[in-house]
């Protein structure tokens, strides 16, 4: 018994045994494994993420705080700034690094009036370092906030852009978003140049919770962007505003739109436009809106008849009492000269001059004037309008071409077209800006004035120009008359397209114009858009504003700066001004035009030969017996026969050029034996300008070959 109970407890004492060895077995295997688990992640967190780890510690006392460059100022020709920087505070925090959001968010909340789950929305931000608390705070606030001090919230001086003049020029100089990126005009097509590049510090904090730079990290200081310097006239600007909207005003408008330029070179002077259509009034719509321009187009039609010779100013065209194929003359009339045409606007005699002309040849110039194609101007957004080509024209469609229609044109293509036959033909690529300047002024860029091509030829472009002066001196363009001034222009009137049918009751009403018509210095576009106070006629609603600003700016800049006179002008010089008796040349002028214009200028002079239908083939200065300087003209005509033929030679002059027409007046007259190869305006000339000719000897003359795009 007893050793069966010694048995049992033996038993007892080993199963209690193993089970304890057991139990302190498992214990020992689960401590293993959770050391080597800790050891594991010790390793990932030393090893494997130490870098990640590093850069997390690193967010919880430091921040790279941006340091915001000033952005470049942008000044008209006459470095006036039309847009400046004024420096505002604004406030951003890290909220990693913010000790009491509650109190920041108060505070903020009082002094801006706003509810403080605004700002703790954002100093909860997770994921990042850097929240904006408010940013260009307005100066009324600065007293209230020059105290405020809490860690982690930063204030820093950000550069705003103003403009100089009460948004005098906003349109061209364009607009900024808060974080001063361009978003229109200049300031978008130069953004990158006038922004510069933004600087940083790194900030710490430091056991006491301040803020200090990082020593490690270098402070990179920014760079302030380019300064660029425009080629519009402040003042100019001003008139063309102030005139546009009081036009717009006046005669009820939903818009209008003004250019300026200066014909010689392409610079842009002034513009502005006015949009009440509900469209934006950012947009430069010069250059991205298109309209149908009427009457101003039939610049085209009258440049190249003449070019061509198709017809002079007198020859007589039938207008059919002035309705034809559904399209009607306001001046009604059975016949009229060319001259008539152009000064009344005769539709029906436009049609029938284009109609002599061809598809080929209209589709050519308007093509070369820039229709259908963009200018080339430094600013975003402009747009090529909408020319057909020939293949596309409808059996009408020449007809409503020729009198603006079924052609799109933006008003800088208008405006380009007029500038470039008042610049002699020579068409010059618009353009805003003049030059580009590095923060101390150093010059980095200068724009220079660009020739395009040679649309017609000076005489072309005189010649048409004198029709434009009949326009406004006995034409529809009467309203744009200014005294002592000569005005060539060209009036346009066409109906408004509304829901795919034209409007019978809203137009389109403008006026191109240049001054002095003698030396042509500067064209004015004025377009206004549905007038609504009755007259809707080019001549009656945009001539008159055209003469507002015409005389503002003559008045402002005195005559002067527009007539200067030019060495071989084409154009006679007008008779207020003192001419330049050296540089004058009147050489292959009519000897009628020369003697008129020498009379009108009281200039001495004398002429050897014919005094009628002749031409001026030389001229000399001298002094005759009283010590009186003048100019000795020599033509060549009736009376100057005898002379040229006992001379038995001419010397060759030079016909490059020179249109057709012209060419063989000058040759016929000097009695010279030619051949014409080709057409249009002469290219070549054997023999060469100066030589002497012997007597009966033909020279060639090449020309451009017909229908030369």
């Amino acid at each position: 018994m007893c050793t069966g109970k010694k048995v049992m407890r033996e038993r007892t004492n080993t199963n209690i045994k193993a089970n304890t060895e057991r139990r302190i077995t498992i214990f020992m295997a689960v401590f293993a494994l959770l050391f080597l688990v800790i050891l594991y992640k010790l390793f990932t967190i030393q090893v494997i993420d130490a870098a990640r780890y590093q850069l997390a510690a690193k967010k919880q006392y430091e921040s790279k705080i941006s340091l915001k460059s000033s952005r470049g100022i942008i000044f008209d020709r006459k470095m006036n700034s039309l847009v400046s920087n004024i420096v505002m505070y604004s406030f951003a925090a890290d909220p990693n690094m913010v000790d009491n959001k509650d109190s920041v968010a108060r505070v903020f909340a009082d002094i801006f009036k706003k509810d403080k789950s605004f700002y703790m929305d954002k100093l909860n931000s997770k994921n990042t370092s850097f929240v904006w608390l408010e940013r260009r705070i307005d100066p009324k606030y600065e007293a209230q906030v020059k105290d405020i001090d809490f860690s982690g919230v930063i204030k820093l001086n950000e550069p705003n852009r103003i403009f100089s003049y009460d948004k005098l020029s906003s349109q061209i100089v364009g607009y900024t978003n808060i974080d001063n990126n361009g978003l229109s005009g200049i300031e978008l097509e130069l953004n990158e140049m006038l922004s510069g590049k933004e600087g940083y510090v790194v900030m710490q904090k430091d056991g006491l919770g301040r803020k200090r730079p990082a020593v490690e990290y270098p402070r990179q200081e920014p760079v302030d962007g380019n300064n660029v310097i425009l080629t519009v006239d402040m003042n100019l600007q001003k008139i063309a505003e102030e005139e546009l909207t009081a036009g717009v005003e006046a005669n009820n408008s939903t818009g209008g739109k003004v250019i300026v330029m200066n014909v010689k070179t392409g610079e842009i002077l002034a513009m502005h436009s006015i949009n009440l259509d509900g469209s934006s009034q950012d947009k430069i719509a010069e250059i991205t809106d298109l309209y149908e321009p009427g009457s101003t187009f039939k610049i085209v039609t009258g440049a190249a008849a003449l070019e061509e010779s198709i017809l002079s100013k007198f020859d007589v065209i039938n207008t059919y009492g002035g309705e034809y194929m559904n399209i009607k003359d306001s001046h009604k009339s059975s016949s009229m000269t060319f001259q008539q045409v152009i000064e009344q606007s005769s539709n029906i005699g436009t049609i029938q001059v284009a109609n002599r002309l061809g598809k080929e040849k209209f589709y050519k110039y308007a093509r070369d004037f820039g229709f259908g194609i963009t200018t080339g101007l430094d600013l975003p957004g402009e747009v090529k309008g909408r020319l057909k080509k020939p293949v596309e024209f409808s059996p009408v469609s020449l007809n409503y071409m020729a009198i603006g229609y079924e052609v799109l044109v933006t008003a800088l293509q208008m405006t380009n077209a007029y500038a470039c036959v008042a610049n002699g033909g020579m068409m010059m690529k618009p353009f805003i800006i003049k030059k580009i300047l590095a923060p101390d002024g150093t010059l980095l860029k200068e724009y220079k004035p660009v020739e395009i091509r040679n649309v017609i030829s000076k005489t072309t472009a005189k010649a048409l120009t004198e029709l434009f002066v009949g326009v406004v001196e006995n034409g529809t363009g009467k309203d744009a008359r200014i005294e002592n001034i000569k005005i060539a222009g060209k009036t346009g009137t066409s109906q408004k397209m509304v829901e795919g049918k034209y409007s019978k009751s809203k137009y389109t009403s403008s006026f191109m114009g240049y001054f002095p018509a003698e030396n042509p210095q500067i064209v004015i576009a004025v377009i206004i858009d549905a007038p609504g106070a009755g007259e809707y006629y080019g001549g009656k609603v945009s001539a008159p504003i055209f003469r507002k600003i015409a005389e503002r700016i003559i008045n402002l800049t005195g005559l002067h700066e527009f007539s200067a006179p030019e060495n071989n002008a084409d154009i006679v010089l007008t008779s207020n001004n003192k001419v330049d008796n050296t540089s004058l040349n009147l050489v292959n002028f009519d000897i009628s035009d020369a003697v008129k214009f020498l009379n009108e200028n009281e200039i001495p002079f004398e002429v050897e030969g014919a005094r009628k239908n002749a031409i001026v083939v030389s001229q000399e200065q001298f002094t005759d017996e009283k010590g009186n300087r003048k100019i000795k003209l020599v033509t060549a005509g009736a009376n100057q026969d005898d002379k040229l033929n006992k001379d038995s030679h001419v010397k060759m002059p030079d016909l490059r050029g020179m249109s057709v027409r012209k060419c063989i007046k000058v040759m016929s007259t000097l009695g010279i034996d030619y051949r014409v190869n080709g057409c249009g305006k002469v290219t070549t000339q054997v023999p060469e300008a100066g030589t002497q000719l012997a007597k009966n000897q033909q020279v060639i003359i090449n020309c451009d070959p017909p229908g030369k795009f």
